[in-house]
């Protein structure tokens, strides 16, 4: 048999009060999982986690187009100032046997 929770119910204010302390329980109770509710929707943003999935997706594409940026820009250097960066060639030695 099981125990009866509402043994100490004695008289109708006994009753008042505990249907008001678990009103309020069930009050506190939605509080909390709103709360939860809300922490869970901040954390799956839509916007957020779009963003940061093109992120990552991005990463790779622009660390090309910075590298062909760099390197177009280093070839008009290049083209720009012909004799100054590259090092003068050694003769060869060629044998004549």
């Amino acid at each position: 048999m099981t125990k009866n929770r509402y043994s100490h119910i004695k008289s109708f204010e006994d009753f008042k009060k505990e249907k008001m302390r678990l009103y309020y329980e069930v009050q506190l109770s939605e509080k909390k999982l709103e709360i939860k509710r809300l922490e869970l929707k901040e954390y799956i943003n839509p916007i957020r986690l779009f963003a940061s999935i093109f992120q990552e997706l991005a990463k790779p594409m622009f660390e090309f187009v910075q590298s062909m940026i760099s390197k177009f820009f280093s070839k008009k250097k290049d083209e720009a100032n012909p004799g100054q960066n590259k090092t003068p060639e050694k003769p060869s030695e060629e044998c004549d046997d």
